[in-house]
């Protein structure tokens, strides 16, 4: 019988310095719940997705004199001990140049590839959640948008339907047609 290799945890300290080495440089990463999760390139379609949402979330904001402050899949934030990398992250407050921003964002959107492993989603979720963000998981293939608002149940917004900035951008409005390009 072979006795199964125990990984052990690090800290986020001993995340943040092996992230930071030169070799890893042109890599992404996120840490959750101890582990390194190194993040794939995604595709194309998915990227559309983010940059139509801070599009129409920077406009709203510029036409409401709000403060916005976005990422898109770069940014990386401390939220609850762990470091993650939303696709689109918006926050109110400015951007720092330190790695991972210390300031978790208000809301992040996770667009979701059939690469993704089913775990690493809830985990993020897990997150997300016990921080209090909102948070969208946008499934393209199935063209849903999971609805995951601080204190209240789940809601699936299909291609017919409209979604909102919550309390976090309240008045914002976004037709899920518009995330996709062939809709």
């Amino acid at each position: 019988m072979v006795a199964a290799k125990v990984i052990k945890p690090i800290t986020l300290e001993e995340f943040i310095e092996f992230a930071l080495q030169p070799e890893n440089s042109e890599r992404e990463f996120e840490f959750i719940y101890g582990r390194i999760v190194e993040k794939m390139p995604g595709r194309t379609t998915n990227s559309f997705i983010a940059v139509q949402i801070d599009r129409k979330s920077f406009a709203f904001c510029e036409a409401h004199n709000l403060p916005s402050y976005v990422s898109i899949g770069d940014g990386a934030y401390i939220v609850g001990g762990h470091t993650v990398a939303p696709d689109f992250a918006y926050k109110t407050t400015p951007m720092i140049g330190d790695y991972p921003d210390p300031e978790p964002p208000l809301w992040a959107v996770e667009v979701i590839s059939p690469t993704d492993k089913a775990n690493d989603i809830r985990d993020k979720r897990k997150i997300y959640i016990e921080a209090g963000i909102l948070l969208w998981e946008i499934y393209p293939l199935r063209r849903e948008v999971d609805i995951y608002v601080p204190g209240q149940l789940v809601r699936t917004v299909d291609m017919d339907g409209v979604l909102d900035g919550g309390d976090v951008l309240p008045g914002f409005e976004l037709p899920v047609k518009d995330l996709f390009p062939e809709s």
